[in-house]
């Protein structure tokens, strides 16, 4: 089993830590999704365990990872604000 812990959680973004290293994955469904999305198209996603978040983690430094979770959270208001 994989040692992951769940650093931030806003919306329906996670900012994850394993080993110094860190992730944002989105969660949708009971699954989870690596972000950045540049697939260009579907993603594949993973059950929501930390195996799973794990094996579609797209593992950065800290500093990358929390600028990632900044700019998805704030686009997420942006557009909640926009939908009410």
């Amino acid at each position: 089993m994989t040692q992951l812990s769940v650093v931030e959680e806003k919306g329906s973004f996670r900012l994850v830590a394993s080993d110094g290293r860190f992730a944002v994955v989105e969660v949708r469904a009971g699954q989870v999704f690596g972000m950045p999305d540049d697939s260009g198209g579907g993603r594949d996603g993973a059950e929501d365990t930390p195996d799973g978040m794990a094996s579609i983690a797209h593992w950065t430094g800290e500093d990358e990872a929390r600028a990632l979770m900044r700019d998805l959270s704030e686009r997420g208001d942006q557009l909640a604000r926009r939908l009410r």
